[in-house]
């Protein structure tokens, strides 16, 4: 039975699908678990960044549990139920205030892309495969879905993913824009922690700000929240760490922000 879990380690906080013996395909009581575990991330003060990633290395998730479907996705019926829980899942990732990090090695398919599309941020190992097979299981996309992926790499190239259903190595995934960074599979675990790191060191307040904007943006203009987008702005230059962003300038030292 697979499960997810989560690990904390100092400003970092790990989101991770076991699920090992079925590389790590997620099944239905995982992703009803995915919103719940983001709920606990974000609501500790000391996790700044969250990382999702894959038990063992031959998989960051190979989507949906398939052998479920059967029973959970046999019509469309049950499939309006299936999918209402799988979309809490990825709007959990999206709509996190910490930015989100999707570590990826082995195989990222179907539900998995859609997993690392929902994040912030996507960094994977020069052996990772990535690839949309629904064609090839007679499944069909939703809008949102189709969105995500047309959003990140563009009309054009979405279409041939999703039209040939092939598999597609990290340098090409990286050439298409999925991925932000392709890294040896040995230092992957480093370069990310590192990265991650990095960015934990700066404002909490500031990155919170600029996701929530961002994913406005990405809204239709009616649907967008102007409004809170200037209240997150207001909470920024009414923090501490603004003044203490500005001691640190004049000082000429590095900050040490407290997300307050």
């Amino acid at each position: 039975m697979g499960r997810i879990l989560t690990v904390k380690e100092g400003h970092l906080g790990w989101l991770i699908f076991d699920n090992p013996q079925k590389r790590n395909a997620i099944n239905y009581q995982m992703w009803q678990r995915i919103p719940e575990a983001l709920e606990e991330l974000n609501n500790d003060e000391d996790i700044r960044v969250i990382i999702i990633r894959g038990a063992g290395e031959k998989a960051f998730t190979a989507g949906a549990d398939i052998s479920e479907f059967k029973t959970l996705r046999n019509s469309s019926k049950t499939s309006d139920g299936y999918n209402k829980v799988t979309k809490a899942a990825y709007q959990g990732i999206k709509y996190s205030p910490k930015p989100v990090v999707a570590m990826i090695q082995g195989f990222c398919i179907g539900g998995g892309l859609g997993i690392a599309l929902q994040s912030d941020l996507r960094i994977s190992s020069d052996e990772a495969i990535f690839g949309i097979p629904a064609v090839k299981r007679g499944i069909a996309y939703g809008y949102d879905g189709i969105s995500d992926l047309v959003d990140i790499v563009g009309p054009s190239i979405a279409k041939e993913i999703f039209f040939t259903g092939r598999n597609y190595e990290a340098s090409l995934a990286l050439k298409m824009g999925l991925i932000h960074h392709m890294v040896e599979k040995e230092a992957l675990e480093d370069f990310v922690r590192d990265y991650c790191l990095e960015i934990a060191s700066n404002a909490p307040l500031s990155i919170r700000s600029i996701k929530f904007a961002i994913n406005e943006y990405l809204k239709d203009p009616q649907e967008r929240d102007m409004a809170k987008i200037e209240k997150e702005m207001a909470r920024c230059f009414d923090s501490w760490d603004y003044q203490e962003g500005s001691r640190a300038f004049l000082e000429k030292r590095n900050p040490r922000f407290l997300g307050k």
